[in-house]
């Protein structure tokens, strides 16, 4: 009897030890995020299969993507991967939460292209970012919302394009 109590205490102090170990590795595995005040700043890689976008055969192969605060109120986005065709992505930009018109364009050290529209960007809330594209004749293109989790490790950005009415791509990002 007494061996029996000792065995069930074992089997459940090793239980209480295994799922502890879970919680623990789940909590490391969770990514702190850089700057409380813009839970959308840090690294992001697309998760393809939480994804929906309106063209699939648009979609992006792979795309990762880096905010940083650099300072003197702007942010900055590295944008890589792989395009739906297999062309290898490599974007970078940089905008502030003022409202100004920010020029968007693939900018690398091999290409410089013109720059066929800008954003503009707001930060609603440090969960909420709320941006626009506009053309060179000032009209909106694209409306746009980064909006990440209560525990900070996923990023959700729908686009709505004023060609499409009806039709939202959602990417879902997770924080690297």
């Amino acid at each position: 009897m007494l061996s029996t109590a000792r065995s069930k205490s074992r089997i459940s102090f090793a239980c209480v030890a295994a799922l502890t170990g879970v919680f623990a590795a789940r909590i490391s595995l969770a990514v702190e995020p850089p700057n409380p005040k813009d839970l959308t700043q840090g690294n992001w890689a697309l998760q393809l299969d939480k994804s929906k976008f309106c063209n699939p055969s648009q979609a992006p192969q792979q795309s990762l993507r880096s905010i940083v605060d650099e300072g003197y109120g702007l942010i900055s986005v590295h944008w890589t991967g792989v395009s739906a065709s297999g062309k290898p992505m490599d974007i970078h930009y940089v905008y502030a939460y003022d409202g100004r018109k920010f020029p968007v364009g693939e900018y690398s050290p091999n290409r410089n292209l013109a720059t066929k529209e800008a954003i503009t960007y707001h930060l609603i809330n440090p969960h909420r970012v709320e941006f626009q594209h506009w053309d060179r004749n000032d009209n909106k293109t694209q409306d746009l919302v980064r909006e990440v989790s209560d525990d900070g490790q996923t990023m959700t950005q729908t686009t709505r394009l004023s060609t499409r009415p009806g039709c939202t791509d959602v990417q879902v990002f997770a924080r690297q």
